[in-house]
């Protein structure tokens, strides 16, 4: 049987206290109604009404039943109204980003994003590991390049571009590489992907091929702030996301390297756990974030 249409019908039958009124209430036939209590009875194996001439009355196993049932469909309700793709998104959002991506292009925007869904208390983690997001209980992540956690579901949502820079002091000390043979010569501020305890090597695209070019390192960093400072130094040249960099290039505080050598943009995905749905606040987080980065795109 239809165990949570008979609850249903079983919360109408007391709370209106007459077979009649509930059916009146439920359009339905009342001997049908009566059956489904009957059946109800039959496979829960105890008496749940009292049924009089003029009033049905809860057994103390149907009075249980009653507020358990109750309970049951509210949650039920809130359930399938949390799911709704008509349901407005409300509710607590916990976001992962890389530290980079998040103060160079996304932070920026949220207030758009917050706005649009009044309803959601954000809470967002900015760091360059990527955490485990079920045991944090993060709802999902931004992040970029390659990603090896097969555990979690990674959306590609777009590209963010790089550039190759160095301040002014590292060009006086050290010069400019004209080709991508020199800079073998030249020392680079170098970054660590902690996971994998792996060094990033600089991307490039001649002759419509990606090319990996491992630096010689000045210095290893393994957070993105630490890579900003140490090539602002002069330590070392840096390869890193242009949204975040330009500014100090404007500025002066950076010099553009082999500006006509293109350099391969950087991959970004949305993660979050193997679940069949996504939450519709997580869905809208989505659909804005990819929609921002198709627009950085174009």
């Amino acid at each position: 049987m239809n165990l949570i249409e008979a609850m249903q019908m079983f919360v109408a039958v007391v709370e209106h206290g007459s077979y009649t009124k509930a059916a009146e209430a439920l359009n339905v036939h009342r001997p049908a109604l009566s059956k489904l209590i009957q059946n109800l009875e039959q496979e829960l194996g105890v008496q749940l009404l009292h049924r009089t001439t003029r009033r049905v009355n809860t057994t103390p196993a149907g009075d249980e039943f009653y507020h358990r049932s109750l309970k049951l469909l509210a949650e039920l309700a809130e359930t399938l109204e949390l799911f709704s793709p008509t349901r407005p998104p409300r509710g607590k959002l916990r976001i992962d980003m890389q530290t980079v991506l998040g103060h160079a292009v996304i932070i920026p925007r949220l207030p758009e994003f917050m706005e649009r869904y009044p309803g959601l208390e954000i809470s967002l983690g900015a760091s360059d590991n990527l955490n485990d997001l079920v045991a944090d209980g993060i709802d999902c992540s931004v992040r970029l390049g390659e990603l090896d956690d097969s555990s979690l579901v990674a959306k590609r949502i777009g590209e963010v571009a790089l550039v190759t820079c160095a301040a002014p002091a590292y060009v006086k000390k050290h010069g400019l590489p004209g080709t991508l043979d020199d800079l073998q010569a030249h020392l680079a501020v170098n970054f660590m992907v902690e996971q994998r305890r792996q060094i990033m090597p600089w991307r490039f695209r001649a002759n419509g091929k990606a090319i990996n070019v491992k630096m010689r390192s000045g210095i290893v960093v393994d957070n993105a702030e630490a890579l900003l400072y140490c090539a602002l130094a002069g330590i070392g040249m840096v390869q890193g996301l242009r949204p975040a960099l330009q500014r100090y290039i404007d500025s002066g505080r950076l010099v553009e390297v082999l500006p006509d050598v293109p350099v391969e943009p950087k991959s970004v995905s949305v993660l979050f756990p193997d679940r069949r749905h996504l939450s519709p606040n997580v869905r809208v987080f989505v659909e804005w974030v990819s929609a921002l980065f198709q627009e950085k795109r174009r």
